[in-house]
């Protein structure tokens, strides 16, 4: 059976951003009045359709006053991205979460957690969407950004990425991919 994946519709999407791109603090009660109206399509063709994007959880870890992120290794398929910083944890939403999108959603970025690290969540904040549009990837994906207060106790896959750990995200953001940039930049000017 071939993967679906949770998408929303693009104009939903730029109503709600108005213009604007990076993280954009959107109301979640507005995100989710959109999100409602979520369908599910399979990936293969939500890759390369525009009036469409993604949803993606994409939930930023912090330990007390430090992130915790992450270095991807050379053992990862999508050779463009070795040796890159990911500050976000999540990934696509599937029909198999839930066939409701808002209920996908929790449940999806639940699962996406505990996929990829080994955590106790002791809060989760929602904080807006990150709407990038600059390549043909960010045009079909849209973030939905979360910070997780957690007790950390490691990664699950170790051959995959290098915990790091820092109270300032500046230093690193030469070395971060793109919608890890666009979060550290946000976080960096939002503490200040």
């Amino acid at each position: 059976m071939k993967e679906k994946v949770l998408v929303i519709k693009t104009e939903e999407v730029e109503g709600l951003c108005k213009g604007r791109t990076g993280v954009v603090e959107v109301p979640q009660e507005e995100f989710f009045s959109v999100l409602k109206n979520g369908f599910f399509v399979e990936r293969e063709i939500a890759e390369y359709d525009e009036t469409t994007r993604q949803v993606i959880p994409y939930i930023v870890l912090k330990e007390r006053d430090e992130y915790i992120f992450f270095r991807r290794t050379a053992n990862q398929t999508e050779k463009r991205l070795h040796n890159l910083i990911t500050l976000g944890v999540g990934g696509h939403l599937n029909i198999e979460d839930s066939q409701d999108p808002i209920e996908c959603l929790e449940k999806g970025l639940r699962r996406e957690l505990s996929e990829e690290v080994d955590v106790e969540v002791k809060s989760l904040n929602y904080v807006g969407l990150i709407n990038e549009i600059e390549n043909p990837v960010s045009r079909v994906h849209v973030g939905v950004l979360y910070i997780a207060d957690v007790k950390y106790n490691g990664i699950v896959e170790k051959e995959n990425f290098v915990e790091m750990r820092s109270k300032r995200l500046k230093d690193y953001i030469g070395e971060m991919e793109g919608w890890a940039k666009v979060v550290a930049l946000y976080l960096e000017r939002s503490q200040s």
